[in-house]
């Protein structure tokens, strides 16, 4: 991958007789115009991941009202408190 050093001349200068007045572009970095797949990829792993940690936490909470313990039972030494 080349390397950019003077961003103005690299942006105003013409690439040849051609297509004067036309400034040359080139992408920096790989995979450029893929910012809004990757956003809308994340948002989806994002809340996909808050859903099934929800269902996870829901699902040891209920275990644990099932099992009713009591304010004391921490003195008996129950074991899973």
């Amino acid at each position: 991958m080349a390397t950019i050093t003077n961003w103005i001349t690299h942006l105003t200068t013409d690439t040849d007789t051609a297509t004067e007045g036309v400034q040359v572009g080139s992408s920096i970095y790989p995979m450029v115009g893929t910012e809004g797949i990757l956003v809308i990829a994340l948002l989806v792993i994002w809340i996909g991941w808050h859903v099934m940690t929800d269902a996870s936490e829901s699902k040891e909470l209920q275990q644990l009202a099932k099992k009713r313990h009591s304010a004391n039972d921490h003195k008996s030494n129950i074991t899973e408190w």
